[in-house]
């Protein structure tokens, strides 16, 4: 059986056989490396040197070839224990003796062996022995990075398969071969929490198959925070979030939908935002989005069109102008703003014609603006239904048309000397008193006499008055 392993430095178990003949295999060739010590630097002199008062016979040369190959053996066994004992004290830097068994415990038997032999003086045998052993650390020590990698393999697979014992076991043979070692100390820091890792797990799969995913997203979140490279818990966190994220979504767009169809567009719009930012690329959300658009634009063309209407009714044409324009600047196919604004901006047009000579009347005391007073009546024909305002004003300006064409009564006196011309109407000639009809407004009188300085008069008839009179001679001799 393998002896048992133990981190260096640590104290081994009382009570055990196998640990007891462990030990005594080492005190035996702490022992029997000493005795060799002594054989190789104590024995050659002592056999070297002849016994006292004795007198030493001359060697023959068979004897002195004798003496050469046993100090060449003693030298060659000296030289094969004094590597195996450097490369064994360079070994023992690196903790062998917890990871190179059974390698170590049959190095260390043959170098046993070898102590024993030396000490019997079979040096051949001896050196033999020792280059085993050498061997064997030899070999030892080539195959050290292998059998860490090995631990470290094996223990990732045991981690990847919930084998947390076994994890923990082929980690801790890595820090054994290199104490620090980054990724055992990492493969052994999460094998330490895989069982609460695993209890994570199983309450969120619990969680999840109840649909009850905000917990079971919280349950593979624990598992993450304990184990981040978990992949299974960073998988099913991905994939709960994605199923929560799209179940907020379906949420999301009925709320969206449903208030379209209710009209209640700012509630539309919230929904949409929310969907938008689970899903911005989703053609349901642009889709929503288009007829959220239409909607508003039809909301804001009902009411342009509602307040253009009020505007018609109180006869403001020109606001009910501006009002159908704007509806024309957000749908430029609305029929009702074309139409709308083309009569909207008839009757502001009309509007201004009659202001133009109800504000100020006298301007249709002229033939001319008579005549254009009397064909914008003849246009408008008769007062429209529903527009009183405009009836009024046709029917002021009739009045004022009326009065302008009714001749009013003149009577003219001057002193029969004086010639008298009325402009745009002609030469009276002279009189004392003369009488005539003329239309109401503004004429210019004028009277002339030979050695008299001319006169000019302004005679305004009124509309609707009885009788004007003027007089008008040349009194200023020249």
């Amino acid at each position: 059986m393998k002896p048992e392993l133990h981190p260096p430095g640590s104290t081994l178990p009382q009570g055990d056989p196998e640990t007891q003949n462990f030990r005594w295999l080492w005190l035996s060739l702490a022992a029997v490396l000493l005795l060799g010590l002594l054989v190789i630097f104590a024995l050659p002199k002592l056999v070297n040197q002849p016994p006292s008062g004795l007198v030493t016979p001359e060697p023959d040369s068979m004897t002195a070839s004798a003496t050469v190959d046993t100090r060449a053996a003693s030298d060659e066994a000296n030289q094969a224990m004094q590597a195996y004992l450097k490369l064994r004290a360079k070994l023992e830097l690196e903790n062998v003796s917890g990871w190179g068994e059974p390698d170590w415990s049959q190095a260390a038997t043959a170098a046993v062996n070898g102590a024993r032999l030396l000490a019997q003086r079979q040096f051949m045998d001896a050196a033999a022995s020792y280059k085993q052993a050498l061997q064997t650390l030899e070999q030892l020590y080539g195959v050290r990075d292998a059998r860490l990698a090995a631990a470290l393999a094996a223990g990732e697979q045991a981690l990847a398969s919930n084998a947390i014992d076994l994890a923990t076991e082929q980690f801790n043979r890595v820090l054994v071969i290199e104490p620090g070692h980054p990724a055992a100390m990492q493969g052994l820091a999460r094998a330490t929490v895989r069982a609460e890792v695993l209890q994570a797990m199983r309450a969120g799969e619990q969680a999840e198959r109840s649909e009850a995913l905000p917990a079971a997203q919280a349950a593979y979140q624990q598992a993450m925070s304990l184990d981040g490279e978990y992949e299974p818990a960073v998988d099913a966190f991905r994939r709960v979030s994605e199923h929560q994220d799209e179940v907020a979504f379906r949420h999301a767009m009925t709320r969206a939908l449903t208030a379209l169809d209710a009209g209640q567009l700012n509630a539309a719009e919230t929904a949409l935002t929310e969907a938008a930012q689970l899903q911005p690329d989703a053609v349901a959300v642009a889709d929503a989005r288009q007829r959220l658009t239409q909607a508003r634009q039809q909301v804001r063309l009902n009411r342009l069109r509602r307040d253009a209407a009020a505007q018609v009714t109180s006869e403001n044409w020109q606001a009910a102008a501006n009002l159908y324009a704007q509806a024309l600047s957000v749908d430029s196919s609305a029929g009702f703003a074309t139409q709308g604004l083309a009569r909207a901006n008839e009757r502001v047009k009309l509007h201004q014609q009659f202001d133009h000579y109800l504000d100020k009347p006298d301007r249709i005391f002229s033939p001319d603006p008579l005549a254009n007073a009397q064909q914008l009546l003849s246009a408008a024909s008769a007062s429209p239904t529903g527009e009183p305002v405009l009836a009024n004003k046709i029917a002021a300006l009739q009045k004022l048309v009326s009065q302008a064409s009714t001749p009013v009564a003149v009577r003219l006196r001057s002193d029969g000397e004086t010639d008298v011309a009325i402009y745009h109407v002609g030469k009276l000639g002279r009189f004392a008193d003369h009488q005539l009809e003329l239309l109401p407004g503004s004429y210019t009188v004028v009277g002339s006499r030979n050695g008299y300085r001319d006169v000019r008069r302004v005679l305004s008839i009124a509309p609707g008055s009885t009788v004007v009179s003027l007089l008008i001679r040349c009194e200023e001799q020249i």
